[in-house]
């Protein structure tokens, strides 16, 4: 049996069907492309910039009342400008929208870049950007060279140095610019130069500054820093960041940054170095013995379990050798350390004199390591006179004395002592 289906309702169907199918049609076909998915624009401080970005109607339908519209708060200051804020694009067209703003006279330019949101939309579609606003730093760090025992090398982001050592010197220097032209006229006053050298000293920075003071329009400034690489410290790359900051005349902070400068730290074998040599005392006179503090520290990459000191100074009749020293461990801290005293006792036949005295370490026994030299001074041994009894002698040299000026020094005989040589003491 056939049943009738209402007419109202089919009418109804019908009607759902072509509002979802042109609903479909219109909003589905809406869309709009930008010309990138981010707008960089950079200039110096009090400087205008401008740039621009182009909107395209890629869909099938013309779309009317398209807003443009920045959304920031890091912008505020710099006087964004947008053109147009409003128009109609038919499909297939373009429309070029131009930013401008300017750059304000007292920004922080290390705080760079200075971002917002730039969105174009109406009731259809919505797209948008990221402005990225770069006020440009006026400092600017040039012909950087690191200069490691002599040996120099010029540097700059990225680069690598070698054949620094333990107890190496490091000296740093470079130039520091103000790129405003003489036009600008404007001055980058109170300059200060920074130096790191991060985890280098038991995983603490060594860093160091320097004011270079005031620099004019379109003039330079050279820096120059020093330093000495730590004994005690492990074979492996230290970064060095070598930075500038100032403000200038106007209030606009300006900093610059070279960084990623590998210092890259390379230990021998082999290496027992004499990190001291020192003498108790310095000067000899009527006493003859004499210590020599001697301390040892093995900088090599290598455990050292035959290390040897030699003492010597022909002059002195000193031939002096020690074999005795425990093991000597690879790295870093107190068992890469030896220290030890040796006194000695010079023959009385040691004229007066600077004599000097050769401290050497080996390492496998026999193989030199370092040499360090020390001077010892030997001076003429003088006794105050022993008092007279002979009380007619002592009228006479004082009547002496009185009559030419002269005094009369009786030097008693020494105490016979007897040569102990070398004694050897831990300190």
């Amino acid at each position: 049996m056939k049943q009738n289906v209402p007419l109202t309702l089919i009418k109804s169907l019908a009607f759902l069907i072509f509002f979802i199918v042109g609903s479909a049609v219109v909003f589905g076909a809406a869309e709009i492309g930008l010309s990138q998915s981010t707008l960089a624009v950079s200039d110096k401080p009090t400087k205008g910039f401008s740039s621009s970005l182009t909107v395209s109607n890629n869909g099938t339908v013309n779309l009317t009342g398209l807003a443009v519209a920045l959304s920031s708060t890091e912008l505020a200051g710099f006087n964004i400008s947008l053109s147009p804020t409003a128009f109609n694009l038919n499909v297939g067209a373009v429309q070029t929208v131009t930013v401008t703003g300017t750059v304000p006279k007292d920004v922080n330019t290390r705080l760079s870049p200075f971002s917002g949101t730039l969105s174009v939309s109406n009731a259809l579609v919505s797209q948008s950007l990221t402005l990225d606003v770069n006020a440009i730093t006026q400092l600017s760090l040039d012909t950087l060279k690191i200069v490691i025992d002599g040996k120099s090398k010029s540097v700059d982001a990225g680069d690598s140095v070698k054949d620094a050592k333990p107890g190496s010197k490091i000296e740093i220097k470079g130039d520091v610019e103000n790129l405003f032209t003489n036009d600008e006229d404007i001055v980058i006053e109170d300059v200060e130069v920074t130096i790191t050298i991060e985890n280098i000293d038991d995983d603490e920075d060594l860093e160091e500054e320097v004011d270079v003071g005031d620099i004019d329009a379109d003039e330079q400034e050279n820096f120059r820093m020093e330093f000495q690489v730590p004994e005690d410290v492990d074979e492996s790359d230290y970064e060095i960041t070598i930075s500038a900051e100032a403000e200038d005349e106007n209030g606009a902070k300006h900093f610059v940054e070279v960084k990623n400068i590998d210092l890259e730290l390379e230990k021998d074998r082999n290496d027992i170095q004499i990190r001291k040599v020192s003498l108790s005392p310095a000067k000899l006179s009527c006493s003859r013995n004499f210590n020599i503090n001697v301390g040892l520290k093995n900088q090599g990459r290598d455990d050292e379990d035959e290390v040897v000191v030699r003492i010597e100074s022909p002059d002195l009749e000193i031939d002096f050798e020690d074999s005795s020293i425990p093991e000597l461990d690879e790295g870093t801290g107190s068992d890469t350390e030896f220290d030890k005293g040796y006194t000695f006792k010079l023959p009385e036949s040691i004229e007066a004199g600077n004599y000097q005295i050769a401290v050497k370490s080996f390492h496998d026994t026999d193989t030199l390591s370092a040499i360090k030299n020390i001077d010892l001074v030997v001076e003429e041994c003088s006794k105050p006179a022993a008092p007279s009894t002979d009380v007619a002698d002592e009228e006479d040299e004082e009547v002496l004395g009185e009559e030419d000026g002269t005094t009369v020094v009786v030097t008693p005989p020494e105490d016979e002592t007897e040569d102990l040589g070398v004694i050897t003491e831990s300190i």
